[in-house]
């Protein structure tokens, strides 16, 4: 089952970056719960079921003029997926550039993403998951 969960996620991550919003959508439960990272600008701690995930992500990609997010490591929890994302991107406006891993924990029941949760650090990510490094 766990594999199963990896590759859900893997579908998911990819729709997205594709830009292929439905395709996403089709991975994500209806009462997903996404927990952006709290010291990102204009976020609430948690928002809740696709509407809650589609005014996150327009809040997101609002702010960047170029963005992309690929996994580079995927790594099997059980019925948690943790992500390993190298995030580029581009803000004209003020100057930001970014290049940075950051890593992200996806829960998974009954085949559909129910938990997204964003993390500081690598470490926290595992922790989430119940494992260490």
């Amino acid at each position: 089952m766990s594999q199963e969960n990896v590759e859900i996620v893997r579908r998911g991550l990819d729709a997205l970056n594709q830009a292929d919003f439905e395709g996403w959508f089709a991975t994500t439960s209806r009462e997903i719960k996404l927990y952006p990272l709290p010291d990102e600008p204009g976020v609430r701690p948690v928002y809740q079921g696709r509407d809650g995930l589609m005014e996150w992500m327009a809040n997101w990609y609002s702010e960047w003029d170029e963005y992309e997010g690929e996994p580079v490591d995927v790594l099997d929890a059980g019925d948690q997926v943790v992500v390993v994302m190298r995030e580029t991107g581009r803000v004209t406006r003020v100057g930001l550039e970014v290049e940075q891993d950051f890593s992200h924990s996806f829960r998974v029941r009954d085949g559909l993403i129910v938990e997204w949760r964003m993390h500081e650090t690598h470490r926290q990510a595992l922790e989430a998951a119940g494992l260490s490094e």
